[in-house]
């Protein structure tokens, strides 16, 4: 059912994929600062080998990110605070709070890939476009609305800039206009018919955006699960629910991933089709009769 071929071109990707997150993983240049935030590009190498590669290259792919990924909990590489203190309470749980979630990650969205081209390939890629990205701006939407009520929450004086709450409420409604206007174009479209048929191009958005929606879900969900009952999470969690928690804890940082994996997911994907540099390609039905 999975069928992947270790080539001279597969390799060629594995081996530049892993590369490029090994100099995310130990520089500064996988992460972009956005004021006292900051947002990772660790990633979108993962949405990319799911992409060209399909769920094997993807789950390889993103084994690695997850191993890079505890290393750093020991500062190997870019360090990571949290790490360091869920490797002091477990080092077994840590290295699956930071494993699993990038393994599963890179092979749901390599199977997610797969079915997606084929639907595409075979349906109205207009209508489904459109309901694409309907879904992605409600998502942003919703995610900046939470981002901009919890960063007023968390803000005593909401007119102080500079203060943290106030760069959760810019960004937030940052994110909430991008999601808004994700609306509006999906729409437009829709009703002009200016959306070219193509399997390809939306195939590869919608998985670069849902690269980085499930590395969070799964990231921060492992970490409620096998770390909620210590001290430290419970701290972190101050009394709220998981949902709230996260929206708290991830904040704009996921937003903004999020739309910076969609972004150069689908960019660099229908580039490498374009050229014929992708070593996988998937037959529809019509495509096997012929």
């Amino acid at each position: 059912m999975f069928k992947f071929k270790f080539n001279a071109r597969s390799v060629a990707y594995l081996a530049l994929l892993t590369a490029l997150l090994m100099v995310f993983s130990f520089t500064p240049i996988g992460t972009i600062p956005i004021g006292p935030l900051s947002i990772t590009l660790n990633i979108i190498p993962v949405a990319i080998a799911a992409i060209a590669l399909g769920p094997i290259g993807g789950l390889i792919i993103g084994s690695v990110f997850g191993i890079l990924s505890y290393l750093q909990c020991y500062s190997i590489g870019v360090p990571s605070g949290m790490g360091a203190i869920l490797v002091g309470i477990s080092p077994v749980l840590a290295f699956i709070q930071r494993f699993v979630p990038r393994a599963l990650d890179g092979f749901l969205v390599g199977l997610i890939y797969r079915y997606l081209y084929k639907l595409f390939k075979e349906h109205d890629s207009n209508l489904l476009t459109t309901v694409f990205g309907l879904v992605v701006g409600v998502i942003l939407c919703a995610a900046g609305a939470a981002v901009c009520v919890n960063g007023a929450n968390k803000n005593a004086d909401p007119e102080a800039v500079g203060h943290p709450g106030t760069v959760f409420i810019v960004f937030g409604a940052i994110a909430a206009a991008i999601g808004l206007a994700f609306i509006v174009l999906s729409i437009i479209n829709r009703v002009s018919g200016r959306i070219k048929k193509d399997s390809i191009t939306p195939a590869c958005f919608i998985a670069g955006f849902l690269s980085a929606f499930l590395n969070t879900a799964f990231f921060m969900s492992a970490l409620i699960l096998l770390f909620g009952n210590t001290e430290y999470v419970k701290g972190l969690m101050a009394g709220r629910g998981a949902l709230a928690f996260i929206v708290a804890f991830v904040g704009i940082n996921a937003v903004i991933e999020m739309i910076v994996s969609t972004i150069f997911s689908g960019v660099i994907g229908s580039a490498l089709y374009r050229a014929k540099l992708l070593p996988i390609t998937y037959k529809t039905k019509n495509q096997k009769k012929a």
